[in-house]
């Protein structure tokens, strides 16, 4: 399982640990009535990465937009108003959209869960057969689909695909089955060889080629080590490791191997018993093992993985293997151990036996990427498409026959001139944009005049003027619109420079629209009322008036109605933010979000208005986690935790003693530095937070991460002054490693309790107001949330919800949710009747998968209540009794009656 973070700065992926079986549970689950559950959205809108549009054909003013966590949107008013659409969407990833020109409901949306099809106009969808990841991998994917579906304008039934895979794919049948049109040739690895790449992944190595259960059941017994015929690819990852784990559960590590893959040449790797150690994770659950010798048995070995990871090098490592084997003493007479093979390549079955975890590719190169694909207009026999490795690609014929055109390796998009298919426009990142009119027989580079350091994404013509040309393009997170009314002669950027702008002539001004509901603070001009254009990544025209123009953008997508001269921001409803608290104080909301900080209504979430940041500044933008809001002495105390993007000043907190009006920004007594090792999203983040309900001057903070020499890594801090000052807690549970796992006993303030994720998972607790610490519930070892209620039950959650009534001392399940995987995330008790309890469920992934569940009677029975709700996943849960609301929070905000 993997979990993925929807944040623009942000994406990790982190192992779920398996569940323990239990015997005898009677809690049933039953949709009955909550399937009906009518959620109302109660979020700002925008705020989030928004990678595709289309208009509808024949509905003026009707815009399909999607995005890259929150799924697709459509408004009706050329984007005044948007809606979520996502009613049997494969994916809340949703990168490339497409519109049938002769059947104008028809939509197709590219989701990183397979591509997907809706006859009413998006109102609801199906995934269409055989192209999901597992299949043909006929995907939408962040940063490898642009435009990677095209319908054929004359012929609804042909639609064409690109896949992050490289190829073309056709259908004729409105996506029902599919043929490779086209397809980049890779050279095919040697016979009886395992050919392994270790990629790429948010600045980080790493994956593990993992063995579990020996073929034909060989064992180890009486050798001397163990090994592999290898041979590497020149690189120098920074760390490879071989990881042994025996029967009895001891994990051994190898030296570091990463030197392995400079040598090109075939080789046999023996590793002995002296080669290894005790695996530092290992340790960390077992110190007492660090004073014993080591002195693996390979005869119990019963799992090993072959690692590789840290900062990325300019290509991936590529490790090629033909055997493993176990060694042993040499033959009599002889001076070489002697290899028996437990594994060998010649055999496809031995490739079966193994499995991968983590960026990891099996077998043969892996193809390019093809970005777009596009049918000529007058004359759809003719398909372009643009690739990774072979610049632009095109067929004549209908998806026959193909052949590559002399443009540059690297091309994004292409755009047929819409009255002369030989006339064609192409984009290719750094390399501009050029012309064909012949065809694609020869180009010409027309963008000279753009700006240096631009990536171009996307070009796109007028359809009822030819000679107007548009091109965007993005440096980092700043962007640029250029058009043309001759044909690519000559450009000229929209708009006018933004006051305060650093990116000069070419800095586009978005005007910000005061009933968008977007009231984030990021990219804002001097005085508020404008904003940058920030790396678009599709032009849309409007087919019926095709001087209005939408773009979607990072953070603000915007409309022009003067073909690309003024721009205004048009999100409100397409909410993509990614809330992490909501929290009720005298008729308030107050919510926080990463990347844009904490916001709070008075209006019951009608409107919003931001608290911090009131501008971007590197120590204050960025991710805001939890929430607290007590009355103290007559004001009302805010607080949040913070991490901003920039990490010159990592974590902090932010406190108003006045309800946000003014704040300042803590951080003395945390750590001053990017917690690393053993952290749930590759570094540490302020995630808990909690408040003596008796006191609210004693506040405890949870960061994830365990301390280097010199560090002092995570774990939990104190505060016995509101959150001004802050003391790491001298005894820390025995795992540092947590989520939203942090909570204080209402009756008792010295008792304690935090939720660990993975060794030394499970609960702890604290008697003594965190003096010292037990492990008190390890049933699960992936604990997401921990929450006690007001009369002292405890509830934690792993992929199933735990009760204890007797402080942790003996625990009963009280869900019995079959589907898995799933992560219990979201828990809220009601305050004045303990047998109302809700919790949510997500799959850590982007696929639409999740469920909101109540019970009333104590967990006894539960009523799936997801209803309508837009995101089926929500990690937020938060009941208020003066409205009798329950609202959810994580992409999206939504409340429904209780």
């Amino acid at each position: 399982m993997s979990i993925t973070v929807p944040s623009r700065f942000l994406r990790k992926i982190l192992p779920i640990a398996a569940l323990l079986p239990m015997a005898g549970l009677q809690a049933q689950t039953s949709d009955g009535a909550g399937a009906s559950t009518v959620w109302e959205h109660s979020g700002w809108g925008g705020g989030g990465f928004f990678y595709c549009a289309a208009y509808h054909p024949s509905k003026d003013g009707t815009i399909y937009m999607g995005g890259d966590v929150g799924g697709a949107y459509k408004t009706v008013d050329h984007g005044l108003n948007w809606k979520a659409i996502n009613n049997g969407l494969a994916s809340y990833g949703v990168f490339s959209l497409a519109v049938d020109r002769s059947n104008p409901d028809t939509v197709y949306a590219a989701t990183e869960g397979g591509l997907c099809k809706s006859t009413d106009a998006g109102e609801t969808w199906v995934t269409l057969p055989r192209t999901d990841k597992n299949d043909l991998r006929i995907t939408g994917e962040k940063n490898k689909s642009i435009h990677s579906v095209a319908v054929d304008p004359s012929n609804g039934s042909n639609v064409y695909a690109t896949s992050p895979l490289g190829r073309v794919y056709k259908s004729t049948d409105g996506g029902q089955t599919w043929e490779i049109a086209y397809e980049e040739k890779m050279p095919v690895e040697d016979p009886g060889v395992l050919r392994v790449q270790y990629g790429k992944v948010n600045n980080v190595y790493f994956g593990s080629l993992t063995l579990s259960k020996f073929p034909g059941g060989e064992s180890g017994a009486g050798s001397q080590g163990i090994g592999f015929t290898f041979k590497g690819d020149g690189t120098l990852p920074k760390d490879a490791f071989f990881i042994m784990k025996t029967k009895d559960g001891i994990a051994y590590r190898s030296k570091n191997l990463n030197t392995l893959y400079q040598d090109t040449t075939w080789r046999d790797v023996v590793l002995k018993a002296s080669d290894f150690v005790y695996d530092p994770q290992y340790l960390k659950a077992h110190p007492e093992a660090a004073s014993q010798p080591v002195n693996p048995d390979f005869a119990s070995i019963a799992r090993f993985d072959l690692t590789c990871s840290g900062p990325i090098p300019t290509t991936p490592a590529i490790a090629r293997l033909k055997r493993f084997y176990f060694a042993f003493e040499p033959a009599e007479g002889g001076s070489e151990p002697r290899l028996v093979p437990f594994a060998d390549f010649s055999n496809p079955d031995a490739v079966k036996a193994f499995q991968t975890a983590g960026n990891i590719h099996l077998g043969d190169a892996p193809a390019s990427t093809f970005y777009s694909v596009a049918v000529a207009p007058s004359d759809p026999s003719r398909v372009i498409a643009a690739t990774a490795a072979l610049g632009l690609v095109m067929s004549q014929d209908a998806g026959k026959t193909w052949k590559e055109l002399k443009t540059p390796a690297k091309a994004s998009s292409a755009a047929f001139d819409p009255k002369n298919p030989n006339i064609i426009y192409g984009s290719f990142f750094a390399d501009g944009v050029m012309k064909s009119t012949d065809g694609g027989a020869t180009w010409k580079k027309i963008s000279d005049s753009f700006p240096d350091k631009f990536d171009v994404l996307d070009v796109a013509v007028n359809p009822s003027n030819p000679l107007n040309v548009c091109a965007i393009g993005k440096s980092s997170w700043t962007g640029v619109f250029l058009s043309s009314e001759d044909g690519g002669n000559t450009w000229q950027a929209s708009g006018k420079e933004l006051e305060g702008g650093s990116a000069g002539k070419y800095s586009n001004k978005i005007d910000l629209d005061e009933a968008s509901g977007n009231p984030t603070m990021d990219m804002l001009s001097a005085d508020g009322k404008s904003a940058r254009l920030s790396a678009p990544t599709n032009i849309a025209f409007n087919p019926l008036n095709p001087s209005e123009i939408f773009l979607s953008t990072n953070w603000r997508p915007s409309l022009s109605t003067d073909g690309g001269v003024v721009w205004t921001e048009r999100c409100r409803g397409a909410d993509i933010s990614c809330i992490t608290d909501i929290r009720f104080h005298k008729g308030k909301v107050y919510a926080s979000a990463m990347d844009e900080g904490s916001l709070v209504s008075s209006d019951n979430g009608k409107n919003w208005k931001q608290l911090w940041p009131l501008k971007h500044t590197d120590d204050l933008s960025g991710h805001n986690w939890r929430m607290a809001v007590n009355e103290v002495n007559g004001n009302t105390r805010v607080i949040s935790t913070s991490s901003p993007w920039s990490t010159v000043k990592p974590q902090g907190i932010i406190r108003s003693e006045d309800d946000g009006n003014t704040f300042t920004v803590i951080r003395e007594g945390i750590p001053n530095y990017v917690v690393m090792p053993n952290t749930m999203w590759g570094r540490g983040y302020p995630r808990a937070l909690a408040v003596d309900p008796n006191d609210p001057q004693v506040v405890y903070l949870g960061i994830d991460g365990d301390p280097e020499p010199g560090k002092i890594g995570g774990g939990i801090f104190k505060s016995h002054d509101g959150g001004a000052t802050w003391t790491q807690l001298a005894s820390q549970p025995g795992g540092r490693r947590m989520f939203y796992g942090l909570a204080v006993d209402p009756t008792d303030s010295n008792r304690i309790f935090w939720g660990a994720c993975g060794n030394g998972g499970g609960v702890w607790r604290s008697n003594d107001g965190g003096e010292s610490w037990e492990q008190v519930f390890r049933n699960e070892v992936f604990i997401w949330n921990v929450v006690v209620a007001s009369d002292g039950t405890i509830y934690c959650s792993g992929e199933q919800l735990w009760r204890s009534k007797d402080q942790g001392k003996t625990w009963s399940r009280i869900t019995n949710f079959p589907e898995k995987p799933r992560a219990m995330v979201g828990i809220e008790v009601h305050p004045t009747n303990p047998n109302i309890i809700w919790v949510s469920r997500t799959n850590w992934g982007n696929l639409r998968l999740g469920s909101i569940h109540k019970t009333t009677d104590g967990g006894d029975t539960w009523t799936d209540i997801t209803g309508n709700i837009p995101y089926v996943g929500p990690h937020t849960l938060r009941f208020n009794p003066e409205t009798n609301e329950l609202w959810a929070g994580w992409v999206g905000m939504f409340k429904t009656k209780q």
